[in-house]
C-alpha cells in the first residue's frame, strides 16, 4: 500500500468511524532507538566541533528517532579496554579504535608479517588524541545536544567486546594474556580457533598497577567479573554512561564465532559436565553485578539460536533472565550480512524472543562498520532491504494471542570505518524501516513455532545426553528457512501453556503450529494431542518418541534403523524443478548431528487417514520420512511429521557454520515446506540448478491482508504460490495462473500485498494493480485495486477488516456494482465466475 494512500485511508476511515485507524493502521511506537557510533567522527576535541558531529548524527536520524519514546546513543570508543585500564585520570588519554583493519595482528592467523593488508592502519593521517576527560565531554554533550536542540531523551551507552580486532590493548596482551585463556574440567578450550577472546570467567594474575575499582593493584586470582564489574561501577558514573553493552557473545560463551563449542567438537555430542560450564559463566555474571549492581547490561549475543547455544556451549539464559541480570534478550545476529545465512539469523531471532526476561526486544539492523571496510548497505546488501523486510515481519505470540514486535530499533553503526556519516544512508534505510514497522503483523502467519525454550534448557541440564537433539532440531529449522520455510512467529512453551480455550480456537483457524519432536512428551504429548482432535493443525519435525504421538502419527519404531547413505523417495505431487539438474535423491545421515538412526515405520498400512510424503530406502528395506494424517473424527484437525537429516559434514575442521555435504546429497528440510501442502498451502521454486540458493519467504498477516516478504538470494529462481483458495495476486505484478497457482519472477528483495486469490478453469496471464481511487457510490474510496484478465474466474478478496465491517467496500464490473458473497468467516469477500476485469474499492 502506497505511504500517502494509507494514511489517507486511516484519516477518512476514522472520521467516519472513530476507531479505524487505531485499529487498522495505527502500530505501537518503539519504545526507544538506539544508534550506534564510533568517535572517529569527532577529528577534533574542539567544543563546537563535537557540537557540530553531534547534532548531525541527530539531524539525520531524527525521523526514525521521532519513532521511539526515547533514544540511546552506544559508543564505540575502543574494545572495552578503555574500561580496563581506566584509573581514574581524567586526563589521560584513551587508546582507540582510531583504526581501519585488525588491531593486535599478532594475535590472529590470519595476518601475518609486515604489511598485510588485512592489519589495522590509522583512519586518517591525524587522528585526534582523545583523554578520558574528552570522552566524558562527548558523552554529556550527546546528552545536551539531543535534549535542547531536538527535544530527545537520551542515554548513552558504553562497550565492551572480548576480541583483539578492534583496538591494541596492552592489558588484554601483554600485561593480562591469562584472560585469553578458557578451562574446563581441567582441560583447556581451544576450539582450533585462529584468534582467542576473552573468556568471561578467566582468573587473574596480581598486577601492582594502580586501577580506579582497585587502587592498590589486582590480587592473584581476581575474578575477571569481578574486576570488570568494579571498574564499571567507576568508569559508567564519572564518565556520564547510563548502561554498558557486551558485544559478539562476551558474557555467554567462551568463543561464539563457531558452531562448535564447549560441549561439541563436531564429531561428539556430549563433552562437557552441564552444572560445571554453566556455572563457570553464571560465575561471571554473579561476580559482575555484585560489583556493579545499578546500572543495565545489554547483550549482542552469539551468532547462534538460543538452542544451539545450550547444546553446544551450555549458555544459561534461562537463569540470567531469572536473576535479572538481563531485561532484554540478545538481538538478531548481524553477521547474515557477511555470511548471507538469513536462517540461521531468523532462526535464532525466534529463538530469543520467544521467551523475554522482561517486556519487549529489539531488532538491530546492520548498515556500516566503523572498524573494517564493509559497510552492508552499500556493499554487502547492495542497497537492498531484504534484512530489514524480513526480520521485521517476526512477530511473536503471547498467551492473549496478541502479536508482538520489537520495542526496540538499533542501528550498527550510524558512521563508516573513515568516520563519515553518510546522509544517504537514513534517507534509504529509514522509510523501508517505517513501511516494515507499519505492516508489521497482527496475527500469526502460516506456521507457528512453538518454541521450548524452558524444555530445553531444563533439558539440558538434567540430562546433557539431550544436547544432541536439540542441536538437530534447531539446525533444522535453520536448513528450512534457508530452503524457503515462510516460517516468521513463535510462540514459547510458556505462553502457550497459558493460553485460555478462546485462545486456542483462534490459533486453530489462523495458523499451523510447528513442533519439536523430542517437546511431545508427557503432558506436553497430551497436550498436542487434545489440541490435533478438536481441530488443531500441527507439523511435527524430528524424532518422535512418545507412545501416544507415535500413535496419532500411525508410527512406529522398528528394530535396524538407518545411517550413512540411502535413497530419498519423495512422494508428494509437486517438487522444486531444475533446468539443469534434478533434485538430489540421496541422503548422507550421520547420528551424532541428526539425532540417532532413522527407524520409524507405519505402523498401520491399511489406514486409509495416512498419507506417507517420503520414504528412504536402503539395501531393500525402507523406513518412512515424512508423512500426514487426519481423522474425520477430528474436527478438521491435522497431523503431519518430517523426521529430518543434517546435510552436514561430521568432523570437519572448526569454522564459523557447519560444513555442507556434497551438493549430491539432499537437505531433508525443504520436506517442511512440502508439507504445507497437506495444510493448503504449495510453496514451490524453479531453480537452474540444486547448487542455486532458494528463495527466502515469509508469509505475514496484517490488517487482513497477506504479506509475502522475503529475498531471492538467486534472481534466475521463480516461485509457484497457491493455497485453497486460489492464487495470490499482487498489485503491480504480472502472474501466470493455473491450476489455482501463480508463477512470479520476484525481486531480489519483495514485500508484496495480497488481497485477491483467484482461481480459473483456463490457465492465463492475470494482472493485479493499484488504481486512482476514484469517488464511488458511498463517496469515502480512498483504494482501488484492478485485476484483469480474468476468465470465468472465482476470486476470495479480504479487504481491510474495518472497511468490511463498516461496508465500505464495493466491487465493480463492466460499471456495474456485483454484490459478493460474505465468507462465513466473515473476513473475506467471494466473487465467482469474472471474466474480463474488476475494481474492488473501499
Amino acid at each position: 500500500m502506497h505511504a500517502d494512500r494509507e494514511s489517507k485511508l486511516e484519516n477518512d476511515a476514522a472520521a467516519n468511524t472513530g476507531t479505524y485507524a487505531e485499529e487498522a493502521g495505527g502500530k505501537r511506537p518503539l519504545r526507544r532507538v538506539s544508534l550506534e557510533m564510533s568517535l572517529k567522527p569527532f577529528r577534533s576535541m574542539e567544543p563546537a566541533h563535537i557540537e557540530q558531529v553531534c547534532a548531525e548524527a541527530f539531524r539525520q536520524w531524527l525521523p526514525l528517532i521521532r519513532m521511539g519514546d526515547m533514544c540511546t546513543m552506544l559508543l564505540w570508543v575502543a574494545d572495552g579496554s578503555e574500561i580496563l585500564e581506566w584509573d581514574g585520570n581524567l586526563e589521560r588519554e584513551v587508546e582507540w579504535a582510531k583504526y581501519i583493519g585488525f588491531a593486535n595482528e599478532e594475535m590472529f592467523g590470519h595476518t601475518p608479517g609486515d604489511g598485510n593488508p588485512m592489519t589495522a592502519i590509522p583512519y586518517t593521517d591525524n587522528p585526534a588524541t582523545i583523554t578520558y576527560g574528552d570522552l566524558r565531554e562527548i558523552a554529556r554533550t550527546l546528552k545536551r545536544v539531543a535534549a535542547d536542540q531536538f527535544g530527545v531523551k537520551l542515554e548513552v551507552g558504553a562497550t565492551f567486546d572480548a576480541g583483539p580486532e578492534f583496538a591494541y590493548s596492552d592489558f588484554k596482551y601483554k600485561r593480562h594474556p591469562e584472560i585469553n585463556r578458557a578451562w574446563l574440567g581441567g582441560r583447556e578450550i581451544a576450539l582450533k580457533a585462529h584468534y582467542t577472546v576473552v573468556c568471561p570467567w578467566s582468573k587473574l594474575k596480581a598486577d601492582p598497577t594502580p586501577y580506579a575499582g582497585f587502587p592498590q593493584g589486582i590480587g592473584e586470582g581476581t575474578s575477571f567479573g569481578t574486576f570488570l564489574g568494579r571498574q564499571c561501577e567507576s568508569f559508567l558514573p564519572e564518565l556520564e554512561f547510563d548502561y554498558i553493552w557486551f558485544s559478539n557473545g562476551f558474557g555467554l560463551s567462551y568463543f561464539p564465532w563457531t558452531y562448535l563449542g564447549a560441549n561439541f567438537d563436531g564429531s561428539e555430542m556430549p563433552l562437557a559436565d552441564y552444572r560445571e560450564l554453566s556455572g563457570l559463566v553464571m560465575s561471571f555474571w554473579d561476580d559482575f553485578k555484585r560489583e556493579c549492581p545499578g546500572f543495565r547490561t545489554e547483550v549482542r549475543g552469539t551468532n547462534y539460536g538460543s538452542g544451539m547455544e545450550v547444546a553446544k556451549d551450555h549458555i544459561p539464559l534461562r537463569e540470567l533472565y531469572d536473576k535479572q541480570y538481563l531485561e532484554f534478550p540478545p538481538p538478531n545476529s548481524p553477521w547474515a550480512a557477511l555470511d548471507y545465512d538469513f536462517g540461521l539469523e531468523l532462526a535464532g531471532y525466534m529463538s530469543r524472543i520467544a521467551y523475554l526476561p522482561k517486556e519487549t526486544f529489539m531488532f538491530r539492523f546492520y548498515a556500516n562498520d566503523p572498524w573494517f571496510w564493509q559497510n552492508p548497505w552499500w556493499d554487502l546488501y547492495d542497497r537492498e532491504p531484504h534484512d530489514i523486510y524480513c526480520p521485521l515481519s517476526v512477530g511473536r505470540l503471547n498467551a492473549d494471542g496478541q502479536i508482538e514486535g520489537p520495542g526496540i530499533v538499533q542501528i550498527l553503526t550510524i558512521d563508516t570505518e573513515k568516520g563519515e556519516m553518510w546522509e544517504e544512508g537514513p534517507n534509504e534505510v529509514i522509510p523501508h524501516m517505517q513501511r516494515a514497522l507499519r505492516d508489521f503483523p497482527d496475527r500469526p502467519g502460516l506456521l507457528t513455532w512453538l518454541y521450548p525454550f524452558r524444555d530445553y534448557q531444563e533439558a539440558v541440564a538434567e540430562d546433557g545426553g539431550r544436547s544432541g537433539t536439540i542441536f538437530f532440531e534447531e539446525w533444522l529449522i535453520r536448513n528450512a528457512i534457508n530452503e524457503g520455510l515462510p516460517l516468521n512467529t513463535v510462540v514459547s512453551t510458556d505462553e502457550f501453556a497459558r493460553m485460555d480455550e478462546q485462545r486456542l480456537e483462534e490459533l486453530k483457524k489462523s495458523t499451523v503450529l510447528l513442533v519439536p519432536g523430542s517437546l511431545l512428551k508427557g503432558a506436553w504429548s497430551e497436550r498436542a494431542a487434545q489440541y490435533i482432535r478438536s481441530g488443531g493443525r500441527m507439523l511435527v519435525y524430528g524424532k518422535v518418541e512418545d507412545d501416544e504421538l507415535c500413535g496419532m502419527l500411525n508410527l512406529r519404531h522398528a528394530e535396524g534403523g538407518f545411517e550413512g547413505e540411502m535413497e530419498l523417495d519423495l512422494l508428494v505431487e509437486r517438487a522444486d524443478s531444475y533446468r539443469l539438474s534434478g533434485p538430489a535423491l540421496r541422503l548422507k545421515h550421520g547420528l551424532t548431528m541428526s539425532d540417532g538412526a532413522i527407524d520409524e515405520t507405519i505402523a498401520q498400512l491399511d489406514d486409509p487417514s495416512t498419507t506417507v510424503r517420503a520414504e528412504v530406502r536402503q539395501g531393500g528395506s525402507s523406513r518412512v520420512f515424512a508423512l500426514t494424517r487426519a481423522l474425520p473424527e477430528w474436527q478438521g484437525g491435522r497431523v503431519s511429521w518430517v523426521r529430518g537429516s543434517l546435510p552436514f559434514v561430521a568432523g570437519a575442521k572448526p569454522s564459523n557454520l557447519p560444513v555442507r555435504q556434497e551438493s549430491t546429497f539432499a537437505d531433508s528440510s525443504v520436506l517442511l515446506r512440502y508439507a504445507l501442502d497437506d495444510f493448503g498451502w504449495t510453496l514451490r521454486q524453479d531453480r537452474v540448478d540444486a547448487g542455486a540458493r532458494a528463495v527466502l519467504l515469509f508469509v505475514a498477516r496484517s490488517d487482513n491482508a497477506y504479506w509475502f516478504t522475503g529475498c531471492a538470494q538467486d534472481t534466475t529462481a521463480a516461485v509457484r504460490l497457491g493455497t485453497l483458495e486460489g492464487a495470490p495476486l499482487f498489485p503491480g505484478q504480472t502472474a501466470y495462473v493455473e491450476d489455482g497457482i501463480a508463477e512470479y519472477r520476484l525481486g531480489r528483495t519483495f514485500h508484496d500485498e495480497c488481497r485477491v486469490f483467484v482461481r480459473q478453469p483456463q490457465p492465463g496471464i492475470v494482472f493485479c494493480q493499484e488504481k486512482s481511487p476514484y469517488p464511488t457510490r458511498l463517496k469515502r474510496t480512498v483504494r482501488t485495486i484492478g485485476v484483469s484478465r480474468l476468465e470465468e474466474a472465482d476470486l476470495t478478496i479480504y479487504p481491510p477488516q474495518e472497511a468490511l465491517r463498516k461496508g465500505l467496500v464495493e466491487i465493480s464490473h463492466k460499471g456495474a456494482l456485483l454484490e459478493p458473497e460474505l465468507h462465513p468467516a466473515g473476513d473475506r469477500l467471494i466473487v465467482k465466475k469474472v471474466s474480463g476485469s474488476i475494481e474492488i474499492s473501499w
